[in-house]
């Protein structure tokens, strides 16, 4: 059953194609982002109304000031959310703060109401800040696709610097290895082929990579321990091994369209990763499935992976536009994925990431939010030394509210890695405070599925 969140923005939004245009005082070049109208064919028939002939608003954040969230004042009886007309252009350089949001002029004179939320936004571009990481992104989603924030930043000083431009493209477009990330791929192919997820698998070595000796049973094998395990704990040796014995390239590219890893993010003009599978079921196979190689990701797109366990194997589709003239704009459905029980057996091991395992020292010590996410760490040398930092997961695990997505490309030196950047955002997302009773206040906080 598909679940109803109680969410802060206060609107019930939609998706389908923009263009935005401007070069903002980040220093981002001007973009046009295209995409397709959506196809209305989802019922009910009221709902396909509602959102015929939308387009989203691809608004993207400016640098050195608080983006905004959608909201809307109301109740949250008797909504009304109609078809708006189509988007037709959001311009960067006029995005402006009006009160406890961000608001864009269209082209044609109407005025949308962003989601990005404000105090996310003006953290994750402090944390990209601290970091400097050469290259890094953060994205803050809500469970239905409501982008809160959305952060880019790089410097070209090799080493990490200071000062940097923001450019919101490095979060929506694959420029960094998967790593670890498409564990979960790997893993939901292997609970779809009938694995157990708590069967002992007995192995040695895979701390730091797969090798032959690792592909089949072994005299040197002194541990056994579960996919769980091997997903919490980024166990590579486990991940290759069972990859190895129960898939094959066939199946495993699969399992990653299954899970959109090749789509576009046609709204955003980005995609959510890339994919390029040994073709043959050897030891170059077993490592692109423990995430050593072949596999890209964008950190929008890690925000969609994590999300899809997040809501039982339902993938929503990202917006950036909540409400055009005060009218609220209808959300188009989420897409079945994969079935709810193999993403809720998925999700399980994610939850051991943060209590026992890669991040748990993070997450795990008396915090009174419950947290699920995949760890990921992968250097690459081209074009220069990254260290590539990942967390994608959301929170709390048994409701989850908030679905976070880090990357940093951190240099030999680094300042900040992937999992603490994420659960500084899910505290200041998720912690009850003040200003976060007062954004609530007075508006309308459903969002029907």
């Amino acid at each position: 059953m598909r679940r109803l969140h109680v969410l802060l923005a206060g609107c019930v939004v939609a998706g389908g194609a923009a263009l935005l245009t401007g070069n903002g005082p980040s220093g981002a070049p001007s973009a046009a982002i295209g995409g397709p109208a959506i196809d209305p064919d989802a019922p009910p028939a009221s709902e396909v109304a509602a959102f015929a002939n939308l387009a989203i608003d691809d608004g993207a954040p400016k640098s050195g000031q608080a983006k905004g969230k959608a909201k809307t004042k109301g109740k949250s009886s008797g909504v009304r959310a109609v078809s708006a007309g189509a988007i037709d252009t959001v311009d960067l350089d006029k995005i402006t703060r009006d009160g406890d949001h961000y608001t864009a002029p269209l082209a044609d004179g109407r005025k949308a109401v962003l989601t990005l939320d404000p105090d996310l936004q003006e953290l994750a571009e402090k944390l990209l800040d601290e970091s400097r990481a050469p290259r890094g992104a953060i994205v803050a989603m809500a469970p239905d696709g409501r982008i809160l924030a959305l952060a880019g930043r790089k410097t070209e000083e090799t080493t990490g610097s200071r000062t940097g431009t923001f450019d919101w493209r490095l979060a929506t477009d694959a420029w960094a290895p998967a790593a670890s990330i498409f564990k979960l791929v790997t893993a939901s192919a292997l609970v779809q082929a009938g694995v157990d997820p708590d069967a002992k698998v007995c192995y040695h070595g895979g701390i730091r990579s797969v090798l032959e000796h690792n592909l089949r049973d072994d005299k040197r094998d002194s541990r056994c321990e579960s996919l769980s395990y091997g997903v919490a704990h980024s166990q590579n040796a486990i991940l290759g091994k069972l990859a190895y014995q129960k898939l094959d390239p066939t199946t495993l590219e699969a399992m990653a369209k299954t899970i959109g890893w090749l789509d576009p993010v046609k709204h955003l003009n980005g995609v959510v990763g890339e994919l390029s599978l040994p073709q043959v079921k050897d030891l170059e196979f077993a490592r692109a499935a423990a995430g050593f190689k072949g596999a890209r990701l964008s950190v929008l797109g890690g925000a969609l992976v994590a999300a899809t366990f997040a809501e039982d194997g339902e993938q929503p589709v990202p917006r950036l536009v909540s409400s055009i003239d005060g009218v609220m704009v209808v959300s188009p459905p989420a897409r079945r994925a994969i079935t709810a029980d193999h993403a809720r057996a998925v999700a399980r091991m994610m939850a051991g990431t943060c209590t026992s395992g890669s991040a748990a020292r993070t997450f795990a010590r008396a915090r009174k939010v419950t947290v699920a996410g995949k760890t990921g760490t992968l250097t690459r040398t081209d074009p220069f030394y990254m260290e590539h930092s990942w967390f994608v997961g959301f929170a709390p695990v048994d409701t989850p509210q908030l679905v976070v997505s880090v990357v940093l490309g951190n240099p030999e030196s680094w300042h900040l890695r992937g999992h603490e950047a994420a659960r500084r955002m899910i505290d200041r997302a998720l912690a009850p405070s003040k200003s976060a009773s007062a954004r609530a206040k007075g508006r309308s906080a459903v969002v029907v599925r």
